[in-house]
């Protein structure tokens, strides 16, 4: 992949996942209300998983951005956690937003596992292209 895509995939995929973090910050009472729609999480602790949430997205989009391996698989791990959930919700037959963008997201959950599958393919595009942040030493 040549690196001004590459560059450009990773302000992408990251620059979501930084701006879904920030329309989260910016009602943080909605995200509550919407991981509580699904039922999955008790309801105690359903503040702690938002907070939680959140940060691991803006972590992930951050580490994207600066083109850091171990951002990727952090973004893997949490689209490979969402998109479940969001089949769950529409297997119960939820009709919200997902609350992926917050107060921005208009979308049906349909429609936000499609984007999380389209973001989980350009995910592992940016795998298959980078180099391991380590190496080991042949002898």
């Amino acid at each position: 992949m040549p690196a001004y895509l590459r560059m450009l995939a990773n302000l992408a995929l990251g620059g979501f996942f930084v701006a879904s973090a920030g329309f989260k910050l910016a009602s943080p009472a909605l995200f509550v209300e919407q991981i509580g729609a699904f039922g999955l999480v008790w309801s105690s602790l359903i503040p702690a998983v938002a907070w939680g949430l959140i940060m691991l997205e803006f972590c992930a989009g951050l580490a994207v951005i600066a083109n850091r391996r171990w951002g990727l698989w952090l973004v893997v791990a949490l689209l490979a956690l969402f998109i479940p959930v969001l089949g769950y919700g529409i297997a119960i037959g939820l009709d919200i937003s997902c609350g992926c963008l917050g107060r921005a997201d208009l979308g049906s959950l349909p429609l936000a596992i499609l984007r999380d599958l389209l973001l989980l393919t350009l995910a592992g595009a940016l795998l298959r292209t980078s180099r391991p942040d380590f190496s080991v030493p042949k002898e």
